[in-house]
């Protein structure tokens, strides 16, 4: 008994594995899927790919190596298996067929073939032999001799060893190309009697691409023989299987199905839609030779709709795609519609001009449809030109290829035309029985369009849309009910510890917030005023020295050269104010009407004061202010105004001390040594200031300030005598420390801080 070698099993493997490996190859060579996936798309760029593979790559005979080597050796790009060439071979001959050459598509696969024979690989010789068949029925349209073909595959089918191993998939291809010439010789009823044994395994298959092309090549099938709500419900479930596996060359491929549909139909709006997303996926690919085809049933459609000037837009995009495929019957077809456009538009020149262009590639190409048309177009001219004779021949030699080719429409307007050539002749009567026919016509084709109205056909698109979407969700239902069942006890177990674990975020979060208004309420107490709500002392004194000291430490990194710029933002201005009012607030007002003023004074205040500046309540009748002073040579006259003027516009109807006494100071206070102070000395020579204030003011009667500045120059020795206050004093005696105020008297100022 013959041993079978390694290719053998390899074919069995792949057909089994993927029975349906000859709708949607998956090859070992990138190139070729490449190739593969442009066949239908652009078949000169596949043609390309698979002749260099075949030319760039040396043909090797695997017979003795084992199947490790073999594997190594496949993504060696130098040589290409026996099974890869024959793939290349299949694909180039797709691509010739596609270009129009289906001879030469015939030679490669008998040269695929001649490999099977040549390296006993009877399950690829059979793929190759009904891809053969296919193509040449495709060519020839012998349906009888390709009928004995596939009897004679049958045969060869059944002394292949072990053929359950590839049933599946070489029945699947072979009862689809019987129903395919079924269908195309007109066998309505055998044609669905085979498409409709195919549903079971497609439907079993878990191939996306089999079950889409299954669907189309149905559509197909009824659309050729005008069953057009099953055609519309064929092509829509490949619409909708596309676009969820998001498959753009079958999407575009139904589109254009669609298109084609409703165009016969004559529903134009929907033809547009579905046509236009085909023409955006075709139109980025050069030579695409199907783009040509849908442009052109684009321009059909507006020409339908009235349209003339879109449809002729539609027909030059199409000819300069054909003028590169070089393709003549379609080029004779779309000057023809350009004629016929014209015609329309009533330009005779042009309408002449493109029709004798397509008669005269018509002498080259025998197309009786075509030729028809011609006729009509011509006796179309000859009518709007009042040439009666010439009306009448050319509309009876387009009746006469018509009624040839049973095409009711061309006869239907040749009537019309001969009818039209009789009346300019003004023999009525002959004119009249042409009419009649064209009545009889006109009337047949009608019927034949209203069997199924176009509201009728919309409403079945909408109703087998719904009946898609339904299937997709009781399919998702099912599965959903499935996984619910398989993970309940799951959820069950997840619900129980989440539910603990909720209580114990609960009861956490519970003690959280309880926690936090705790510290909320120690807070208010410990750092604000009791009275008036400000920010008190002891909120100064947590903060205020670790802000200094982070300011210092700013400076020094910039004066050793680790920052950049010198820290002006850090530096601050430092007043302290007294008012009178405060202190006698009770004792004028009473406990309880005193309480109220002083809350809605530091109420008034916050609203007054805007971040980053800030306020403290730093004794009965004291405030520290504080505010970024970027400038130390900013003019201190104009903050005394601003607070003067807050103590003016508070409760304005009481009578109340408008009296305020201001001391001012800025940090640093030394500005070449920042330094040199910490908080409680700069709080000292504060004081100092707003005391002197005070004094001032008790002897004027009158708001009065005093603003204590270090000169640029003044050394950090000349406050580091321990006593701050001695030490300013002597300072200011020096004249180090220069003293400005409201009061105008300096001597008597002196004194007064001298004194003090």
């Amino acid at each position: 008994m013959h041993k079978l070698r390694w290719e053998h099993w390899l074919c069995f493997w792949v057909l089994w594995v993927s029975p349906l490996a000859f709708a949607a190859p998956v090859y070992t060579s990138p190139i070729l899927n490449e190739a593969n996936s442009l066949v239908d798309i652009v078949p000169k760029q596949a043609r390309r790919l698979a002749s260099d593979y075949l030319a760039q790559r040396t043909l090797t005979d695997h017979s003795d190596k084992s199947p490790s080597s073999i594997s190594r050796d496949e993504a060696d790009n130098r040589f290409r298996s026996p099974g890869a060439t024959i793939d290349a071979l299949k694909i180039l001959a797709d691509a010739e067929f596609n270009l129009g050459h289906p001879s030469l598509a015939l030679l490669h696969l008998e040269d695929a073939k001649a490999l099977t024979i040549q390296y006993k690989l009877p399950y690829l010789g059979l793929d190759v032999e009904l891809h053969k068949i296919r193509l040449a029925w495709l060519s020839s349209g012998d349906a009888i001799k390709a009928r004995q073909q596939l009897n004679q595959v049958e045969d060869a089918y059944k002394t292949v060893k072990n053929p359950e191993l590839l049933a599946k998939g070489l029945k699947y291809t072979s009862a689809m190309l019987e129903a395919e010439i079924a269908s195309k010789e007109g066998e309505l009823v055998l044609a669905n009697k085979l498409f409709d044994q195919l549903k079971p395994y497609v439907n079993s298959v878990k191939s996306s691409y089999v079950v889409i092309s299954y669907h189309i090549a149905v559509g197909d099938h009824l659309l050729a023989h005008k069953q057009y709500n099953k055609a519309l419900s064929e092509f829509l479930t490949a619409y909708w299987k596309a676009i969820g596996e998001d498959h753009g060359a079958l999407l575009s491929k139904v589109n254009y199905r669609l298109g084609q549909l409703f165009y016969e139909r004559r529903v134009l709006d929907k033809a547009i839609t579905h046509l236009s997303q085909a023409a955006d996926f075709y139109d980025n690919y050069n030579e695409s030779p199907t783009l040509p085809a849908v442009l052109k049933l684009m321009g059909d459609i507006y020409y339908l709709q009235g349209k003339y000037n879109l449809a002729l837009v539609q027909f030059f995009n199409a000819m300069d795609h054909e003028r590169t495929l070089n393709n003549i019957t379609n080029e004779i077809d779309i000057r023809i519609s350009l004629s016929a456009t014209y015609l329309q538009l009533v330009n005779f020149t042009l309408a002449e001009q493109y029709l004798e262009r397509a008669e005269k590639l018509l002498t080259y190409k025998n197309t009786p449809k075509l030729q028809a048309y011609a006729y009509l177009l011509r006796a179309g001219l000859a009518s709007h030109k009042k040439l009666s004779k010439e009306t009448i021949d050319n509309a009876k030699k387009a009746l006469k290829l018509s009624q040839e080719i049973n095409d009711i429409s061309i006869q239907k307007n040749a009537y019309r035309l001969i009818n039209h050539g009789y009346e300019l002749n003004k023999q009525y009567q002959t004119a009249l029985t042409y009419l009649k026919k064209y009545n009889k016509l006109a009337m047949i084709e009608q019927q034949q369009l209203d069997l199924i109205s176009e509201d009728a056909f919309r409403q079945q698109k909408d109703f087998v849309e719904r009946a898609i979407h339904m299937e997709g969700m009781q399919q998702d239902l099912e599965l959903t009910q499935a996984e619910h069942r398989k993970f309940q006890k799951i959820a069950f177990a997840l619900f129980i510890i989440g539910s603990l674990l909720v209580l114990i975020v609960l009861r956490r979060g519970h003690v959280l917030r309880l926690q936090k208004e705790e510290i909320s309420a120690l807070n208010k107490n410990l750092f604000t005023h009791s009275r008036s709500g400000l920010r008190n002392l002891r909120m100064l004194n947590a903060k205020l020295p670790a802000s200094l000291e982070a300011s210092n430490d700013q400076f020094e990194k910039w004066y050793i050269g680790e920052l950049i710029h010198e820290p002006l933002n850090d530096r601050l201005r430092f007043v302290m104010i007294d008012l009178p009012f405060l202190r006698n607030l009770h004792m004028q007002h009473g406990y309880i009407e005193g309480l109220k003023i002083e809350k809605e004074f530091g109420l008034y205040l916050r609203e007054k004061i805007k971040s980053p500046a800030r306020v403290y309540h730093f004794s009965d009748a004291q405030l520290l202010y504080i505010e970024p002073n970027s400038d130390r040579d900013n003019d201190p006259y104009d903050i005394v105004e601003k607070i003067q003027q807050w103590s003016d516009d508070f409760r304005p109807e009481r009578t109340i001390n408008r009296i305020v006494r201001v001391g001012v100071v800025d940090y640093p206070f030394l500005p070449r040594a920042y330094t040199a102070l910490n908080d409680k000395e700069l709080m000292d020579i504060l004081l100092m200031a707003t005391g002197a204030a005070r004094t001032l003011s008790l002897q004027e009667h009158t708001s009065q300030w005093v603003y204590l500045r270090a000169i640029e120059n003044a050394p950090a020795a000349s406050l580091a005598t321990g006593n701050v206050r001695k030490a300013c004093k002597h300072a200011i005696s020096q004249g180090l420390i220069k003293v400005h105020s409201s009061f105008n008297n300096e001597e008597r100022l002196k004194k007064i801080l001298k004194d003090d």
